[in-house]
């Protein structure tokens, strides 16, 4: 038995099992597509969320600026939603919209002014109720994307 053999042997296997070792936590630690794809979803719902519910903010007259543009108080909705959206930095920043409203039969498509979203585009929704003579509920849909 050659002592100076069982030593080299052990040596190896030890330099082994750290190599394995780096690798591994390297390979856990570097970023993945998931995870940045993620972020920039959950991003993308937080802008489209926040300028919903910034239209929908109540006034003096317990109506919100998103149930007068639905209801037609303010004329056209897209120009009127393009010029609120042009008021803000997100188009800047490479994020672009497209708009449409639903009534449950009828899907009125506003021409995205931006081209049509990419498959990867972020859709939110708000729910906007209507009463007049009758009650109408509205789905405004707002597709966020990043370029």
């Amino acid at each position: 038995m050659n002592k100076k053999g069982q030593m080299h042997t052990i040596e190896a296997i030890l330099a082994l099992m750290i190599i394995i070792g780096i690798i591994a936590f390297a390979a856990r630690s570097a970023p993945q597509e998931t995870q940045i794809e993620s972020s920039i979803d959950t991003q993308l719902m937080l802008y489209g969320e926040d300028f919903l519910s910034i239209l929908d903010m109540e006034n003096e007259t317990h109506r919100s600026e998103l149930y007068d543009r639905v209801n037609g108080t303010f004329g056209d909705f897209k120009s009127n939603f393009s010029d609120q959206w042009n008021q803000t930095n997100l188009t800047e920043r490479g994020v672009f919209y497209k708009l449409e409203l639903y009534n449950g039969t009828n899907l009125q498509n506003f021409s995205a002014p931006y081209g049509e979203p990419p498959q990867n585009a972020v859709t939110v929704t708000r729910l906007v109720t209507l009463v007049n003579t009758e009650v109408e509920v509205y789905e405004v849909r707002l597709t966020l994307w990043y370029i």
